[in-house]
């Protein structure tokens, strides 16, 4: 990827420094894990990241985690993933768990609600699924002695289109300064399936595309990221303010007045 500003992406050598760098996490960091989690939704991103793994790692310690909620109609794409990867994997439906934290909610009395119930919106109800699965990856690997991969990409995360504590929570996140784009370059050079790594991405949760809720395409947000250059104001004032009000769910503020007390584990 090049383009008269300057950047380029290689993908031989990004891969290739992905590839260490995992393999160096998991032997030095990961506290003596047995393997790792990732969740497999069919897409590009756990795809791709699924694929580094097995690389660096080794397929026999990569267990995937199906978690649909009900139904999911391309759950065969993350069944092709783990079967294309030689990867173990479960299936663990989130339906009945779902619908009954919904409820719960939905049927609590609340003191400041003039009603006294609380309706949950569109949005919130979205971003239950995410968090649940990251309770049933966590359950999984704390069992098994596992960790968890997060497959979150740059593009994502700078405009905070993920669910804080479900899809961003995770032990380590392999894709996360690679743009939307550079995650699709890095799956064409690892030789992946051209139908997975360019399907149109989906969270799989609110029925449309991640274009159509952004409202601009991954194209146009990864060329700002990289460049600085956007043509349509309007969009670019977007992104900035996206970029701003998600901020939250990229830094976790710890107390800065008393960084002097020590710490004096050696």
């Amino acid at each position: 990827m090049n383009n008269k500003n300057g950047y380029v992406f290689n993908v031989e050598e990004q891969t290739d420094n992905c590839i260490k760098w995992i393999k160096h996490w998991f032997n030095n960091c990961s506290g003596n894990a047995k393997g790792v989690i990732i969740g497999i939704s069919g897409g590009k991103d756990s795809t791709v990241a699924a694929k580094l793994l097995c690389e660096a790692i080794g397929s026999e310690k990569v267990l995937g985690v199906m978690m649909p909620n009900g139904q999911q109609k391309d759950i065969h794409d993350s069944k092709k993933v783990c079967e294309m990867l030689k990867i173990r994997y479960t299936t663990v439906n989130i339906q009945e768990s779902y619908q009954a934290i919904t409820n719960s909610i939905e049927c609590s009395e609340f003191e400041y609600s003039n009603s006294k119930s609380i309706n949950l919106s569109s949005h919130t109800l979205t971003n239950i699924a995410p968090r649940l699965r990251m309770t049933t990856v966590y359950t999984i690997g704390q069992e098994l002695s596992y960790r968890i991969v997060g497959t979150g990409n740059l593009s994502e995360s700078l405009v905070g289109y993920c669910t804080k504590y479900g899809d961003t929570a995770c032990d380590f996140a392999i894709l996360s300064t690679f743009t939307k784009r550079e995650v699709v370059k890095i799956g064409e050079y690892l030789g992946l399936p051209r139908d997975l790594i360019q399907k149109e991405p989906s969270d799989g949760l609110s029925g449309v595309s991640d274009e159509e809720n952004l409202g601009f395409s991954y194209e146009v947000l990864d060329k700002f990221i990289r460049v600085g250059v956007c043509e349509d104001k309007k969009i670019k004032e977007i992104i900035k303010n996206r970029w701003k009000i998600n901020n939250h769910k990229r830094n976790i503020q710890v107390p800065h007045y008393n960084s002097e007390i020590s710490i004096c584990i050696n």
